[in-house]
């Protein structure tokens, strides 16, 4: 079985996000697609299967199959584009369980530029102080990280994440406790994401704190929605975001709130993409 191993939010290889695409994924069971993310140790990997009609993919982390993320589907479709040969921008719509979306890409000399489209977000709901509380316990923080300007939010443009806005310690923020996951779902969260509102630098992590993210597309889109609700950042401009700091692989993530009259239309998540190796496996 072949797949491949690119590198998102990268333009070089052995930077960025990694990410394993597998191909033919309606060959498999779910559990042969867990043990393969498993045995690449990534933090998520894709599975697709395309034919003439439809490009129909799927997600999954070493835990669990998502129904949405960011970087895989980046990663994706700048290898179709690789495998496709054009040197023209091209447009791919990928299928996924709930829902589908469209990415475009371009190719450059040295690797591709994809950007998708993550909708409209949806804000579900705004942490009270006694809430508050309780997460910034859970992630090592205090009142002192934080400005009681900017509150925590759950926010989803494909995945539902809890931002945590602060204003100083980011590198002292890690899970601390090991009912995170419940704790998140009280407030109908999947994932945190620890945002430095000061630096534009973010952190997340699996739910138990073990693994750390290198750079998240899923929780771009909602964090660029938060910067432009609380005026942050400005509809209709590029919003940077730095992530993977603290994992030994700085990646850069670039956003786009795009909106008129201040009702937000599309929230657009870009990324270079490069490719790395080819695998066989035996």
């Amino acid at each position: 079985m072949k797949c491949k191993l690119v590198d998102v939010f990268a333009n070089r290889p052995l930077s960025g996000n990694g990410l394993t695409v597998f191909y033919d994924h309606n060959i498999m069971d779910d559990q042969k697609m867990l043990s393969l993310t498993q045995e690449m140790r990534q933090f998520e990997s894709i599975f697709v299967s395309v034919n003439e009609s439809s490009i129909r993919a799927r997600i999954f982390t070493v835990e669990e199959e998502l129904d949405f993320a960011g970087h895989p589907i980046i990663g994706l479709a700048a290898h179709l584009h690789d495998e496709s040969g054009s040197d023209a921008v091209k447009e791919w719509e990928i299928e996924l369980n709930k829902t589908s979306i469209i990415v475009k890409t371009k190719k450059t000399k040295s690797y591709f530029h994809a950007s998708m489209g993550q909708g409209v977000p949806s804000f579900i709901r705004t942490l009270l102080d006694d809430e508050t509380a309780q997460v910034l316990q859970a992630l090592n923080l205090t009142s002192k990280n934080v400005s009681s300007d900017y509150l925590l939010e759950v926010i989803s443009t494909g995945l539902p994440y809890l931002i945590v806005p602060i204003v100083n310690g980011i590198e002292n923020t890690k899970i601390t406790t090991a009912n995170f996951e419940a704790l998140l779902a009280t407030f109908s969260a999947k994932f945190v994401y620890v945002f430095d509102i000061i630096n534009f630098e973010g952190r997340t992590w699996d739910n138990a704190g073990a693994v750390e993210d290198v750079a998240t597309g899923s929780a771009a889109g909602p964090t660029a929605a938060y910067l432009t609700k609380y005026a942050l950042a400005s509809f209709n401009k590029p919003i940077t975001i730095s992530q993977g700091r603290f994992v030994g692989r700085p990646s850069q993530i670039e956003a786009y709130v795009e909106a008129e009259n201040d009702v937000v239309s599309n929230v657009w998540i870009s990324g270079d993409v490069v490719k790395v190796a080819d695998i066989n496996f035996v």
